[in-house]
């Protein structure tokens, strides 16, 4: 049991430090590389806070701890909205820009009704996923494509290029390259360490990984968010975890059952994803009035919390 825990908090260690590592060095380099920050804000720093959760979700689906992968997605979707946010609020309450109501809240919809799809149909096969995956194209596609809707008024002068060596792109390249490595081993110690504890209490691995493993994977977004709240950017924070929500229900979701079909509990469609679509539901009318008070971010706190006392004690 010791060395169970041992190994789930080596993992979270191992993803949380190579997440932090991927997305700094990824950002280093493409600035240097004359890459506009609003791109590279909505490709980079959106996969490096989403990796925990593919390389959980995949090595997962891969070794047949399939309800481990669907438990971990749907809890970290649940912990991106209710904790995550639930917290930035309390912090320091920000405003909701214009952008993410007309533009990522649809998409995040969109994709927990095609989740529900999937749970209704209690399996993700490869026909599915890569419906799934050409949806997260195409929101990838509308956010490059309409970057000026993202307060991308800098023209190519605002973006500070700076020469580097050879060397030093290679020397970056082979660190974001062991960050991935880093994601591989963390993921790997998170699952080992989850199922033993969820045996040794003979608890399912469904629950571990709504509450356990879905927090280790959101503490990048978690540790990001916060960060935004210090510097005020509230459309980084909402962006965070909305496009975090959608990478991981379209993009994660979507490669994991490409490569493998993934075959979904009923549990999930009858008591776990309603509580996800009910999170990202709520997000419409406390949006509606583009910003988020201390007392809606204790609400979703507590809902959450709610929660995760629920599945436990259910």
């Amino acid at each position: 049991m010791f060395l169970a825990i041992v190994e789930l908090v080596l993992g979270v260690a191992f993803l949380v430090g190579s997440a932090e590592l991927l997305v700094h060095q990824s950002i280093s380099l493409s600035r240097h590389l004359g890459i506009k920050p609003i791109i590279i804000g909505l490709t980079v720093v959106a996969f490096g806070t989403s990796a925990p959760e593919l390389f959980v979700t995949f090595m997962a689906n891969l070794k047949g701890n399939v309800d481990l992968a669907v438990g971990n997605i749907i809890g970290s979707n649940i912990a991106n909205i209710g904790l995550i946010l639930g917290i930035s609020a309390l912090v320091r309450p920000f405003g909701v820009p214009e952008r993410i109501v007309r533009v990522e809240l649809p998409f995040l919809i969109v994709s927990v009704i095609l989740i529900g799809l999937a749970a209704w149909m209690h399996i993700l096969g490869r026909i599915f996923a890569a419906i799934l995956l050409s949806c997260f194209f195409i929101y990838l596609f509308v956010l490059v494509k309409n970057n000026a809707l993202y307060g991308a008024s800098e023209d190519r002068n605002d973006v500070s290029v700076q020469k580097i060596s050879a060397g030093h792109v290679i020397f970056k390249l082979i660190i974001i390259i062991g960050s991935f490595l880093g994601l591989v081993f963390g993921s790997k110690f998170l699952i080992k360490g989850a199922v033993e504890i969820a045996r040794f209490f003979n608890c399912p691995e469904l629950i571990i990984g709504l509450s356990l493993t879905a927090v280790g994977t959101s503490l990048p977004e978690l540790a990001s968010s916060l960060s935004a709240v210090r510097r005020g950017e509230a459309g980084l924070i909402i962006g965070n975890v909305l496009g975090s929500n959608f990478a991981n229900t379209c993009g994660i979701l979507g490669i994991s059952g490409l490569i493998k079909p993934i075959i979904i509990n009923s549990h999930v469609f009858f008591a776990d994803f309603p509580v996800m679509a009910g999170f990202s539901m709520v997000l419409i009318p406390l949006f509606r009035d583009k910003f988020l008070s201390r007392i809606e971010g204790l609400f979703l706190l507590l809902a959450y919390l709610c929660y995760v006392v629920l599945i436990y004690f259910k």
